[in-house]
């Protein structure tokens, strides 16, 4: 018996792994942030390029100063009731604190980066008519 199952594992190990990168997960891609409005003193300008790293749910600014991660946030409803909700977050990495979130995205779409990123991520206040900057996958 012993020897069936240390077969069964030699066999485990010697698979190939025939699988390929997808389009999503290959080439790492540059993510550039455009401001909406980028002469507003009450904002933070994140303008730049933002290398996405292979296989990884987050881009860094060329300078390392932000971030856009991927996250999970909380708000409450109408009811008072907790809601989880999935945002890509714009990060200052020296004040450690989020800056500004896409509304809700659905998770069979968190690999697109053409997003709008607002002041909050609470659906509830979000002005969709007025977003703080934007995000697209830089053209080569």
């Amino acid at each position: 018996m012993k020897l069936l199952k240390l077969l069964f594992v030699v066999l485990l190990f010697s698979c190939n792994d025939d699988s390929s990168e997808s389009l999503e997960t290959g080439e790492p891609k540059q993510i550039v942030v455009t401001m909406m409005n980028p002469n507003a003193t009450d904002i933070t300008n994140v303008t730049g390029t933002y290398n996405l790293e292979k296989n990884k749910e987050y881009c860094v600014r060329e300078d390392g100063k932000y971030k856009i991660l991927l996250t999970k946030s909380e708000y409450e409803d109408k009811d008072k009731k907790k809601q989880e909700i999935l945002t890509y977050s714009i990060f200052d990495v020296a004040n450690q604190k989020y800056l500004y979130y896409t509304t809700g995205i659905d998770v069979a779409k968190r690999l697109e980066k053409e997003w709008k990123y607002y002041r909050t991520y609470d659906p509830e206040k979000v002005d969709i008519q007025n977003p703080v900057c934007t995000s697209n996958i830089k053209e080569e």
